[in-house]
């Protein structure tokens, strides 16, 4: 009787134990350790002939002249997106050439677009480059939308369409 008593008085601790911290919070998943961002870009229509490379791009404040296309505003260039595709399912952790870890500094960005170019050398120069698609946030088309990158956090569904056939508005400067 008294091995008994102790297998269920230890059978009780170990539920009380478990009831008081396992599990808690339920299932949850881990935290971003990083802050970034995620989409797809979708593309609609026939694409330009003579396009030698297409990428994701990035900046730190509006274009607002030829002059803030430059190396000091940008913040993200992807990969290259394979010409003719349909849609390019992208994140800045895993598919980034700036920065080169893919880590973006948590913060406000204010223009991220899908740019474009028919030179065959990599250029910096903003005539070199045409806008396919903006991010707009709320459904917003009327201005580029501010992308907010908070702490340790993966922002998702940062879609970007690129109708060939109605282009957006060009950032100053270019073609």
């Amino acid at each position: 009787m008294r091995c008994f008593s102790a297998k269920i008085f230890f059978l009780a601790a170990i539920v009380f134990a478990l009831a008081q911290n396992g599990c808690g919070d339920g299932i949850t998943p881990e935290p971003d350790s990083v802050a970034g961002f995620s989409g797809k870009v979708s593309f609609i229509g026939t694409w330009p002939d003579s396009i030698t490379r297409t990428h994701i791009v990035m900046f730190k404040d509006p274009l607002l002249a030829a002059s803030d296309f430059s190396a000091i505003n940008l913040r993200y260039i992807s990969l290259e997106i394979p010409y003719g595709i349909t849609e390019y399912n992208f994140s800045s952790l895993d598919s980034a050439y700036v920065p080169a870890a893919g880590e973006l500094l948590a913060g406000e960005y204010s223009y991220l677009a899908v740019a474009m170019s028919k030179s065959t050398s990599l250029s910096l120069n903003r005539i070199d480059w045409f806008v396919a698609g903006v991010y707009y946030a709320n459904s917003d088309t009327t201005t580029p939308g501010l992308l907010v990158v908070p702490e340790n956090t993966l922002v998702r569904n940062i879609n970007i369409k690129c109708d060939f056939n109605n282009p957006p508005p060009q950032p100053p400067g270019g073609m």
